[in-house]
């Protein structure tokens, strides 16, 4: 089984018009610099992290095109833009920086400790770097094989033209709030999973790499919220044989969250739509799934789970825009909106 591979703001006078669209292909006044293939600034990514002062500074990074091994964790108490070259800031696909490290999460100690990019920061964002967790991305690797992209945590997190890569487990969402905004996240397996994060996913694509299950929420409770918007996303296989073989989710706890709106599901997700945790453990007296004017041969049908709801415009508009998600909205970049 061939899993296809991806190789390969900051202030406004730092964003270069190119013909193709926006670009930022030189570092802002002031940023920390990372070359890969030069003698003058750092070589890593984590090397530079660990030079910006820990305190409420505002930090730029800017990395030039190149691989970059080995994980990244970000803890500073200042918000922080780390900005990969590109040449087309809202295409995924023109990305130049691939981060890439291979560890499984059973060898790591913990799913977090897996990640390859670790944010534990407030007020962070993630510009065009494509992130790849490469123990993950082999596919066949079965249940074991945990092996997180990336763990969010913190408060106004945006992750902007970012690609993130894996098998199981691929985006890790541990508590805070964040953004995902023309992002491309590839897995099998449970790949965008949490309990205590609250994230919105906006014109991205979600691409299945197997058969399984997109999401894996797990709010524990009704006495507090988390959960996940899915709005105007793309759902894709990157294998042959797999359409109409993804559930959109299964419940890691009982009170799992998770919308889907005016998002074009193709051919991708399975009839049922959504399914149980195990047939011993279902987990789905609780659930809160919902879908709303999405499109696509796979979309809403008589053969959807029980527990699965649709929704009307108001809700799906008011409760489950961004401000009503994520509480805020003054943080996101509006290129991304």
């Amino acid at each position: 089984m061939k899993v296809l591979s991806l190789i390969q703001l900051l202030a406004l006078e730092t964003i270069i018009v190119v013909a193709n669209g926006l670009g930022v292909t030189e570092p802002p006044k002031g940023a920390v610099v990372v070359n890969v293939n030069s003698n003058s600034g750092y070589k890593s990514i984590q090397d530079a992290v660990s030079s910006l002062p820990d305190d409420t500074s505002s930090q730029t990074i800017f990395i030039y095109p190149g691989t970059y091994h080995g994980q990244v964790v970000l803890k500073r108490k200042g918000p922080t833009t780390l900005q990969g070259y590109t040449e087309d800031i809202k295409n995924q696909g023109a990305n130049k920086v691939l981060l890439t490290n291979s560890l499984v999460a059973s060898a790591a100690g913990s799913n977090t400790k897996s990640a390859t990019l670790q944010v534990y920061s407030d007020d962070t964002k993630v510009y065009n770097i494509n992130i790849e967790n490469s123990y993950g991305t082999g596919g066949g690797r079965g249940a074991q094989a945990q092996a997180l992209a990336l763990s969010q945590s913190g408060l106004r997190n945006g992750y902007y033209g970012v690609g993130f890569l894996s098998y199981q487990d691929t985006v890790y969402t541990a508590s805070g709030t964040s953004y995902f905004g023309s992002t491309y996240i590839q897995g099998a397996v449970d790949y965008i999973f949490g309990m205590k994060g609250i994230a919105y996913f906006y014109n991205s694509v979600l691409a299945s790499s197997s058969y399984g299950f997109i999401t894996a929420q797990g709010r524990e409770s009704s006495d507090y919220f988390a959960g996940y918007v899915f709005d105007n996303v793309k759902l894709i296989t990157v294998v042959n044989g797999t359409d109409n073989g993804v559930f959109l989710g299964r419940p890691w706890r009982n009170h799992s969250t998770v919308v889907f709106k005016n998002s074009d599901f193709g051919n991708v997700v399975k009839l049922a739509g959504w399914t149980t945790w195990t047939t011993d453990s279902p987990q789905t007296d609780a659930v809160y799934w919902a879908e709303y004017n999405n499109r696509g041969a796979s979309a809403w049908n008589p053969s959807r789970a029980s527990f699965a709801r649709q929704i009307g415009k108001d809700e799906a508009e008011g409760k489950w825009s961004v401000v009503g998600t994520l509480g805020s909205d003054g943080w996101i970049d509006s290129r991304f909106r």
